[in-house]
C-alpha cells in the first residue's frame, strides 16, 4: 500500500522539525563537555522525559502492543519492578557519579579500582549495547518496511543514517531536546490511536471487556509460582528492579544523561519521576494490543500478518485514516531515533573517554577529540546496520532485547554494586568475577530446560555472582594508598 501525500508531509515535516530543534540546540559544541555532557547544564525535567522516550523505544511501540496481542498486561510488572531500581539507583550509584564528576560511569570504575577494570566494562557495555540497538534498529526498520512497502535493509540503512546525521552534528544537547519533541509525538500518536480503535469497536470498552476479560487477556499477574515461569509476579518485580538497576545505572546509553543535570538532586528527581511516568506510558500500548486483538475479532482480516510484531504497523496502515496514519508512522520514527541516537552518543563517549584517550592519544586538543567522537559516532552506526541486518527475522523482538541485557548485565551491576558499598575488591578480582558471571550465566540460559531457571533470573544470578566473587579480593595496594 502507498502512503498518501498528506502522509508524506507530515513525515517529512516532523523530520524537518527534528533537524531543527538538533541543529539550534546543537550548534555551539566547543569540547567533549558540551558534546557529552551538554556543559552539565540540562534542565532536570527534559532529561526526565528524553530518558523515557529511549526507554520507550521502537521495542515498546511495536513490541508491547504484539505482547499483550498475543497474551495479556503481565509486562507491565515489570515496572513496578522498575520503579524500585530507579530508586536504588538515585540513592546509591548517582552520588558517587557526580562527587567523582564522571563523562562516562566507567570512569567511576578507573577511580574506585583501575584500568582494568574500567576497560573489561566497557568492552561489556559495548557488545550488550551495539546488540541491544541493533535489536531496536531492526524493530524500527520493520515498522518502515511495513508501512511503506520499502525492503527491509534498506528501511535500516536509512533509518540509521537519518540518527547518524543530526547526533553527529549536536551531541547530546540535540539528542535530549529532539527526544522530548519525539516523546510528545509518539505518546500523542499512541493515544489518538487508543481512542480511534475504541471508537471503531461496536461497544467500545464494555465490549473489550466482554471479549477479552474471560479469557485472561485484562490479566496484569501471574501468580502461578514456578521459578520456571518467566512471567511469574516475583519475577517481574525482581527483574524488572535488577535489569533496570542495571541499564540505567551501568549502561552509558541510559546513565549518560542523568549525568548532564547541574546537580545530584536534579539528576535524582529526574530518574524517580521517570518511573512513575513509566506506568501510564506502557499501560497505553499494552492497551492498543488488546484493543487490536478484540478489532479482529469483529472484522476479521483476510491478511493479517503471520509475524505478530507486524499487527500495529499493519493496522496503522490498513486501518488509520490519511493524515492520522502519517502522524503514528512519524510516532514510529520518533521512538526508532530516540533510542538510536543516545545509543550512538554513549558508544561515541565510552569509546572515546574510556579507550581512545587514555590509551591512544592523552594529551590531544578538545578539537581533536570532538572530531574523533563524531567520527565514532559514523562508525557505531554502520555497526548497528550490520547487526539489524544479521538478526532480521527473528520474532518477538521485544524480550529478544532483554534477553541481551541478561548476559552481561548483571556483571556490570556486581562490580558497581561493589565499587559503592564495598570497600574490597580489585582490578585482578574483578575480572575474574564478571567474566566467570557471564560464563555462569550463559550455561544456565543453554541448559534451561534441564535446570527450569527462567532467563529472567539470569541478571539477578550474574549479579550476586559478580558481587561474592569480587568481595574475595582485597584492594590492590595502589588503591588502599589512595583511598
Amino acid at each position: 500500500m502507498q502512503l498518501a501525500g498528506v502522509d508524506i508531509t507530515v513525515i517529512v515535516l516532523y523530520f524537518c522539525v527534528i533537524a531543527l530543534i538538533g541543529y539550534l540546540t546543537g550548534r555551539k559544541e566547543k569540547n567533549t563537555e558540551d558534546f557529552f555532557l551538554g556543559g552539565r547544564n540540562m534542565p532536570w525535567l527534559a532529561v526526565c522525559l528524553s530518558t523515557i522516550a529511549t526507554e520507550i523505544s521502537v521495542l515498546t511501540f511495536v513490541g508491547v502492543p504484539a505482547d499483550s496481542f498475543r497474551t495479556n498486561y503481565v509486562y507491565i510488572q515489570f515496572a513496578i519492578g522498575s520503579l524500585v531500581g530507579r530508586i536504588l539507583i538515585a540513592l546509591l550509584f548517582l552520588p558517587a557519579f557526580y562527587k567523582g564528576k564522571v563523562t562516562t560511569v566507567y570512569q567511576y570504575l578507573f577511580q574506585r579500582f583501575g584500568e582494568s577494570t574500567r576497560g573489561t566494562a566497557t568492552i561489556f557495555f559495548f557488545v550488550t549495547r551495539l546488540l541491544g540497538s541493533g535489536v531496536r534498529l531492526l524493530a524500527a526498520a520493520t515498522v518502515v518496511s511495513v508501512v511503506t512497502g520499502w525492503p527491509l535493509v534498506t528501511s535500516i540503512i536509512l533509518m540509521a543514517l537519518i540518527a547518524m546525521v543530526y547526533t553527529t552534528v549536536g551531541g547530546i544537547k540535540a539528542v535530549i531536546w529532539t527526544d522530548v519533541m519525539q516523546f510528545i509525538v509518539l505518546m500523542g500518536g499512541g493515544l489518538l490511536v487508543m481512542g480511534l480503535i475504541l471508537y471503531k469497536i461496536p461497544g467500545g470498552w464494555q465490549r473489550v471487556t466482554e471479549l477479552a476479560g474471560p479469557i485472561g487477556k485484562l490479566k496484569i499477574f501471574d501468580l502461578q509460582a514456578a521459578i520456571s515461569n518467566p512471567k511469574w509476579l516475583l519475577v517481574g518485580l525482581v527483574n524488572g528492579c535488577f535489569q533496570t538497576f542495571a541499564a540505567l545505572g551501568t549502561d552509558q546509553d541510559l546513565t549518560q544523561r542523568m549525568l548532564t543535570c547541574r546537580r545530584t538532586k536534579d539528576s535524582q528527581k529526574a530518574l524517580i519521576l521517570t518511573g512513575i511516568i513509566d506506568f501510564p506510558v506502557v499501560m497505553t500500548f499494552l492497551v492498543i494490543g488488546t484493543l487490536l486483538w478484540v478489532f479482529y475479532q469483529h472484522f476479521p482480516g483476510g491478511s493479517l500478518p503471520l509475524n505478530t510484531d507486524h499487527i500495529f504497523p499493519y493496522f496503522i496502515v490498513t486501518q488509520l485514516p490519511i493524515g492520522i496514519r502519517g502522524l503514528l508512522i512519524a510516532g514510529a520514527l520518533a521512538a526508532a531515533m530516540s533510542s538510536l541516537d543516545s545509543a550512538l552518543n554513549a558508544l561515541s563517549s565510552s569509546a572515546v573517554v574510556d579507550i581512545y584517550q587514555p590509551h591512544f592519544k592523552k594529551h590531544a586538543s578538545e578539537r581533536h577529540y570532538l572530531s574523533v567522537s563524531r567520527l565514532f559516532v559514523v562508525v557505531f552506526g554502520l555497526a548497528l546496520v550490520g547487526i539489524a541486518i544479521a538478526c532480521r527475522g527473528i520474532e518477538q523482538i521485544l524480550w529478544l532485547a532483554f534477553k541481551i541485557g541478561a548476559f552481561t548485565y548483571g556483571s556490570l551491576l556486581g562490580v558497581f554494586l561493589l565499587g559503592v558499598i564495598a570497600k574490597r575488591g580489585s582490578n585482578k578480582g574483578n575480572i575474574i568475577a564478571m567474566l566467570s558471571s557471564v560464563i555462569v550465566v550463559t550455561i544456565l540460559f543453554m541448559t534451561e530446560r534441564y535446570t527450569h531457571i527462567a532467563w529472567p533470573w539470569l541478571v539477578v544470578i550474574g549479579t550476586i555472582w559478580t558481587f561474592l566473587i569480587g568481595l574475595l579480593f582485597k584492594p590492590d595496594k595502589t588503591k588502599l594508598a589512595t583511598s
